[in-house]
């Protein structure tokens, strides 16, 4: 072992203060952010609503009454973390914020600290990558909201980095285990990762690690399944949202996104609003299970209808995922549906006040030069350093949101910041060779100090 990278360990190992500093830092963002933007940063949001009713009924052990509404549509893994933590958070806004915020840099520091022990980084580049993840606006501004994109990203980074631990000892044994359950019940969709992981296991011939998971997996899917039984009176192990997400990316109207269907029935086929109708009319425990099969029912009919103008939204849904920060969702409240981005909606000085277009346009460029940086990151660490465990996980990761998000469900920007954080790291590559190239000062120095 090299004497730089022994000393790099070394500091890593004993010197926290800069990673303090930067965590410090990152609480501070999200408080002042929650601070300045209350009126987008709150709870009043419906997804927030029901994360917030189920996480009350969950915590109350009273499970004799549950209600059908915000159970509908609501994976419980989230929830459930909310549930557990309501001790201290009391569910405000601010706590759970903090709350979510610390278990991200704990998670960060966990996957990063790993990474640096397999000498994938040194200590300088653990400490850049932890600042450039956590002074990220898709991760600051996301860890303030009561929704679940980062915490199933504080699921991922412990996952990567259990794997980056080699699974060898029995804290990254449980971390694993603990994550891939909550991951698998916040979003039932990342289930599709399970066969990913599970391989992984196999060829490290985790075999009993990988019966304990996929056991501990089944009695959650099981439990859920029985709570959907005493509500619905169906039995179904993951929820019954999956019809709305569907039905979403995949309808005759071609813009891929979802839309808020108070606000204008047309979202559903003229032909089939009677029918939706007769539905919505119905008491919540009957139309939630009808309301699902009936968005499922349109999307396929969607599919087998013109399978080739539903193939050319894939790449609208893909711009949606993709080129927008998290935080930007105009598509839903529109009720007239139109294809493409219509960016345009961001710099109408009719609909925002006169500082409104700058700050989008400020946002924007923040977003799309991380991207760059993080393209760009990528490029320069498998040139230096080769292509990896690590980066053959994130390119995974990448292409099954990616594909989840622009085929099969709707496009939504938020829906990427699970592995923004992932991403983020590769941004720190790109400062490194800038810093290399420009910066005559050695201000690497001050870090052994």
């Amino acid at each position: 072992m090299q004497p730089d990278f022994w000393h790099g360990f070394q500091a890593l190992s004993m010197k926290k203060k800069f990673f303090i500093l930067i965590a410090v830092l990152h609480l501070i963002l999200v408080v002042v952010n929650i601070t300045v933007y209350s009126d987008i940063f709150n709870q009043n949001n419906d997804d927030s609503k029901r994360y917030l009713q189920v996480a009350n009924e969950l915590a109350s052990f009273d499970y004799s009454n549950m209600q059908a509404y915000p159970n509908c549509c609501t994976a419980p893994g989230y929830p459930l973390f909310l549930a557990i933590f309501k001790v201290i958070t009391r569910l405000n806004n601010y706590l759970v914020a903090i709350t979510q915020a610390l278990l991200y840099v704990f998670a960060l520091f966990y996957l990063i600290n790993n990474l640096h022990k397999k000498g994938y980084l040194s200590y300088p580049l653990s400490v850049l990558c932890f600042f450039m993840v956590l002074v990220c606006p898709e991760i600051y501004e996301s860890n303030g909201r009561t929704l679940s994109e980062t915490f199933c990203g504080s699921m991922l980074l412990l996952i990567i980095g259990s794997f980056s631990a080699g699974l060898e000892n029995i804290s990254s044994k449980i971390l694993f285990v603990v994550a891939f359950c909550f991951l698998s019940l916040a979003r039932f969709e990342y289930i599709v990762m399970a066969p990913f992981f599970f391989l992984f296991m196999i060829i490290k011939k985790k075999y009993f690690l990988s019966g304990i998971s996929v056991l501990a997996l089944l009695i959650l899917l099981s439990a859920n399944g029985y709570k959907n039984y005493r509500i619905y009176g169906i039995f179904n192990p993951l929820s019954f949202g999956a019809g709305t997400v569907i039905y979403g990316g995949n309808n005759l109207n071609g813009d891929g996104s979802w839309h808020i269907i108070e606000k204008d029935i047309n979202y559903i086929p003229e032909s089939k609003q009677e029918e939706y109708l007769s539905i919505k009319s119905k008491d919540w425990k009957c139309r939630c299970p009808e309301e699902d099969s009936f968005y499922k029912e349109q999307a396929f009919a969607a599919w087998k209808g013109n399978i080739m103008f539903q193939l050319k939204i894939i790449p609208l849904k893909f711009m949606k995922l993709w080129s927008l920060p998290g935080i930007f969702d105009y598509h839903s409240g529109l009720t007239e549906y139109k294809k493409g981005m219509q960016m345009g909606i961001l710099f109408d000085s009719n609909i925002w006040p006169w500082y409104g277009k700058y700050k989008h346009a400020f946002y924007l460029l923040v977003y799309w030069l991380f991207l760059v940086m993080i393209v760009a990151g990528f490029v320069l660490k498998i040139r230096e350093r080769g292509f990896g465990l690590f980066d053959f996980s994130v390119i995974l990761l990448f292409l099954i949101i990616t594909f989840l998000y622009s085929a099969p469900f709707y496009g939504l920007s938020r829906f990427h910041v699970p592995i923004f954080g992932l991403l983020a790291i590769y941004s720190s590559f790109t400062v490194k060779y800038l810093y290399k190239r420009y910066v005559k000062k050695d201000l690497v120095k001050y870090l052994y100090k």
